[in-house]
């Protein structure tokens, strides 16, 4: 797995994560877009992967890995939440061109790691919520399908945002819980 696009996508080919929060059209329109750095930035997912260097483009950013033979992968950010003295951003990438789009959580590190990583992206996982909070989701207009892997649709933007709020806010500022949503990817 090389790029962004097929690393966050492995929510839907892996068992480690059971349930993802995709949508057949883009939530984040380029005049909501953020563009967290100005020139380019850098993730860092597996120790076996390579990072991948993002360039500036428009509303987003695009890049591959130094191996790839895919096309590579365009994201935008939109702004979340402030935790722990740091801004966490919802990240979208587009699956398979056509396929719909798929989200995460991101996060500025305050100076690169030891691989050069100026960003942290973590996996979500609809699969943590709880009955409750299913029935909320849907009763917001998302909705979940089930099956091999349960995907979660929310209806929008805003609603995305507030169920990500609901389910995860306690934990955006706590670097444990961001390291082990990176290593679920």
């Amino acid at each position: 797995m090389t790029s962004l696009r097929v690393l966050l996508a492995a929510c839907v080919a892996l068992p480690l994560l059971s349930a993802c929060f995709t949508s057949k059209k883009s939530l984040i329109a380029g005049d909501e877009a953020i563009l967290p750095v100005e020139q380019s930035l850098v993730i860092c997912l597996e120790a076996d992967d390579p990072c991948i260097a993002f360039e500036r483009r428009g509303d987003g950013y695009f890049g591959s890995a130094p191996d790839s033979v895919d096309s590579g992968a365009a994201i935008r950010f939109a702004a979340l939440a402030q935790a722990g003295g740091r801004q966490v951003f919802l990240v979208e990438t587009e699956l398979e061109e056509g396929e719909g789009f798929i989200y995460g959580l991101a996060r500025r590190l305050s100076e690169p790691d030891a691989r050069g990583a100026t960003m942290q992206v973590a996996g979500l996982d609809c699969a943590d919520f709880d009955q409750e909070s299913r029935q909320a989701f849907e009763a917001g207009g998302g909705r979940i399908d089930t099956g091999f892997i349960t995907n979660c649709q929310p209806a929008s933007l805003g609603h995305l945002k507030q169920t990500l709020l609901q389910a995860y806010r306690a934990e955006l500022a706590d670097d444990d819980w961001w390291l082990a949503r990176a290593a679920d990817l």
